[in-house]
C-alpha cells in the first residue's frame, strides 16, 4: 500500500484513493490533502492560544479538519501555500482568519468540496461528524463585546458564530462497510466516505469519481452546506467554517486513543477545487431538520416525577447536609439553541450538536474546599429519552469543562437508598456528587492554579462556574431531545459556614440590586451561548 492511502487495515475493497486523486485531476481540479487532527483544546487555552474552551465536553476528545488555503488565496500563518501559488499574483484573495490552529477555520467557494475517506471511530457510546459556519463579518455599528472576535483591516472583521449546519452524520445513521445504506449493524472501525458540499452538481461529480475509483456508493455520506444559510466565497468578508468530528466515550479508552493519536493514519481528507470556477450552481435546499418530538414524554413514563423528585431533594439534603451547611437550589435553564436559529439570531452555539440537549444550571461559587454540589434528576436513558446522558462542571470565563460525573450507564441504583426498599421507579433517578475531594465517592473537581496539565485543566475556588448537562439522542427519535419532553436535571449546592459569613451561590446572599446585576450578566452569557 501507498504512502497516500490510509492503512491501519483500510479496506481497499472499497477504492483506491490514489486512483481518485488522478481522476480527480484529470477532470480539472486541483486536489489538495489536508488533515483530521485531534485538538486538545484545554491544552490550547491553557497556552493562551485560544481565549475559551467553546464549552468542551469533558473526557469527550474533538477532532478538526485542518485545510491548506484554496487555488489562488494566501496562507495564513502556519500555513504551506496552496497549489500553484504565486505570491507576487495581486489578485490572490485574502488569508483566513488565524485562530486555534492553521487551517481549522476556512473560507469555502461554493463549487468545492471536501472529501473525507478512511475509518470510523472505535467502538465508543456515540460518535459524529458536522461541518459548522465558524466566524462571520461584523456587520456595522453593532456592539461586539461580548462576542470571540478576530481579524484585522487586511482579512477583515470577524465574530465567533460556531454553529451547526444541519443534523449530524453519527453512529447510528451513518453509511459504512459493515452498515451500508445506512443498514443496522456495527458502524465502528469501518471504512467510510463523507463528502462536503454546497453544490448537488459537485456532489455528483464526487460521487462518480469515487465510483470510478472504486468506492462503493452504499458507504458514502452527505454533509451538505446550506448555501441559503452562509455567505460562501473567497473574498474579505465571507464566512469561515469548521468541520468537528466528536466521540463520547470509547469502550475501550487504549483503543481510542490509539486512533486518535494517529488518525493521519486512519482518515485521508481532500480539499477539492475546480480549475475553473463553475458558475451555474445547483445548491443543495435548506436541510429539513429531524423532528426532536416524540408520542412519549418523560411526564408520561413517571406521572409521579413532581413527588418522586421532591422526594429525592428532600433526602438528599438529609443525607449530605448539617448543621455546618447551607444549600442552594441552583436553577437549571436551557443552555444552547439550534445552530440554525443561532445562525440568523446571530448568536454563538460554541459548537452546537442535533444530537443532543444542552442545559445549564446558573451560575455559582466553590468557596472553600470542603463546598460540594450534588447532582440529581431523571436518569433519562432508562426513560428512553436519551442513550447516553452525564453532566460536566465548567468554569464561566473560559467555558472549560474540567470534570465529568457518571455517565447514565453508571447512575444506576445511584438513588436506591433514598427511596423506600423496593420502590419500582427508582431505577428512573440518579445521585452524583462532586467535590474538591477525591474521595472515591464523589467525582473530583480539580484546580486551576498548579495545575500541572494547565490552568484551564481546573477551576478554583472563588471564580464563577456552573454545571452543563447533556442529554444524547432520543431512542426513538435518533436525535437530541425536544428540551420539553424531558424532566431537566438539577444540582444542590452545599457550602460550608464561616463564621464572619456564609459562602452561597453568586448574588444569594448579597442586596437585591447586585443579585439583579448579576442575573443580568448571566443572561447576557446565556444569549452569547
Amino acid at each position: 500500500m501507498s504512502n497516500s492511502n490510509v492503512t491501519h487495515g483500510y479496506n481497499e475493497g472499497y477504492g483506491n484513493i490514489n486512483n481518485f486523486k488522478s481522476l480527480l485531476e484529470e477532470k480539472g481540479f486541483v486536489v489538495q490533502e489536508g488533515l483530521l487532527r485531534y485538538e486538545d483544546i484545554l491544552k490550547l487555552c491553557s497556552l493562551g492560544i485560544i481565549e475559551d474552551c467553546f464549552g468542551n465536553h469533558a473526557g469527550a476528545p474533538y477532532a478538526l479538519y485542518l485545510l491548506p488555503p484554496a487555488p489562488n488565496q494566501n496562507p495564513s500563518k502556519g500555513q504551506r501555500p496552496p497549489k500553484g501559488y504565486d505570491p507576487q499574483n495581486p489578485d490572490n484573495y485574502p488569508a483566513n482568519i488565524a485562530y486555534l490552529s492553521p487551517g481549522a477555520n476556512f473560507k469555502l467557494r461554493p463549487d468545492e468540496a471536501i472529501v473525507l475517506v478512511g475509518k470510523t471511530p472505535p467502538p465508543a457510546y456515540y460518535f459524529s461528524f458536522r461541518s459548522y459556519i465558524s466566524f462571520v463579518q461584523n456587520e456595522p455599528e453593532k456592539d461586539y463585546s461580548d462576542y470571540l472576535t478576530v481579524g484585522n483591516e487586511e482579512i477583515g472583521e470577524y465574530h465567533r458564530l460556531l454553529n451547526s449546519l444541519g443534523d449530524q452524520v453519527n453512529n447510528f445513521n451513518i453509511w459504512t462497510e459493515h452498515t451500508q445504506k445506512g443498514t443496522l449493524g456495527n458502524p465502528y472501525s469501518s471504512s467510510t466516505v463523507i463528502i462536503t458540499t454546497a453544490d448537488r452538481k459537485i456532489n455528483e461529480q464526487m460521487r462518480e469519481t469515487l465510483e470510478a475509483a472504486g468506492f462503493s456508493p452504499d458507504i458514502m455520506n452527505n454533509d451538505n452546506i446550506p448555501i441559503g444559510m452562509v455567505n460562501m466565497g473567497l473574498e474579505k468578508g465571507r464566512d469561515h467554517f469548521m468541520f468537528a468530528m466528536r466521540a463520547i466515550v470509547f469502550h475501550d479508552p487504549a483503543v481510542g486513543k490509539e486512533y486518535l493519536t494517529n488518525l493521519k493514519d486512519y482518515v485521508k481528507v481532500f480539499r477539492i477545487s475546480p480549475k475553473t470556477p463553475v458558475t451555474h450552481l445547483s445548491p443543495w435546499p435548506i436541510t429539513t431538520l429531524k423532528r426532536r418530538e416524540t408520542y412519549t414524554t418523560e411526564f408520561e413514563v413517571l406521572p409521579h416525577a413532581r413527588n418522586e423528585l421532591t422526594h429525592l431533594r428532600n433526602e438528599i439534603i438529609k443525607k449530605y447536609g448539617s448543621t455546618d451547611y447551607d444549600h442552594t437550589d441552583l436553577k437549571t435553564d436551557i443552555w444552547i439553541v439550534d445552530g440554525y436559529t443561532a445562525t440568523v439570531m446571530d448568536v454563538d452555539t460554541v459548537g452546537d450538536n442535533r444530537d443532543a440537549s444542552y442545559f445549564r444550571s446558573e451560575t455559582f461559587q466553590l468557596t472553600s474546599d470542603d463546598d460540594f454540589i450534588i447532582l440529581y434528576g431523571v436518569n433519562h436513558e432508562q426513560t428512553g429519552k436519551a442513550v447516553i446522558n452525564n453532566a460536566s462542571f465548567y468554569g464561566e470565563e473560559h467555558l472549560n469543562g474540567v470534570a465529568v460525573a457518571q455517565l447514565s450507564v453508571e447512575f444506576k441504583n445511584s438513588a436506591s437508598d433514598l427511596f423506600p426498599q423496593g420502590y419500582e421507579n427508582e431505577k428512573y433517578y440518579y445521585v452524583s456528587k462532586m467535590s474538591r475531594k477525591n474521595d472515591g465517592k464523589s467525582v473530583p473537581i480539580p484546580y486551576s492554579t498548579g495545575n500541572p496539565d494547565g490552568k484551564a485543566y481546573g477551576v478554583d475556588n472563588y471564580n464563577d462556574a456552573f454545571i452543563g448537562f447533556r442529554l444524547y439522542v432520543d431512542k426513538e427519535a435518533l436525535v437530541g431531545p425536544a428540551h420539553l419532553d424531558v424532566i431537566w436535571d438539577r444540582a444542590l449546592l452545599f457550602t460550608k459556614k464561616k463564621e464572619s459569613s456564609r459562602g452561597t451561590r453568586k448574588g444569594k446572599s448579597h442586596r437585591k440590586d447586585l443579585a439583579d446585576n448579576i442575573s443580568i450578566k448571566i443572561s447576557n452569557k446565556e444569549i452569547r451561548l
